[in-house]
């Protein structure tokens, strides 16, 4: 039983694994400014 539980969490893993290769790379720092552009767009207009 302990064996077929292992082979199923290794299965799941490999499988998101191969779904994270296929997302599209994040900008993290571009995200960032956008963000902080517009909340200081919105609190502006208040």
């Amino acid at each position: 039983m302990l064996v077929i539980i292992l082979l199923l969490q290794l299965v799941i893993i490999a499988y998101l694994i191969s779904i994270h290769g296929r997302l599209p790379k994040r900008d993290y720092v571009k995200e960032a400014l956008e963000r902080d552009k517009k909340s200081r767009q919105e609190s502006g207009d208040s």
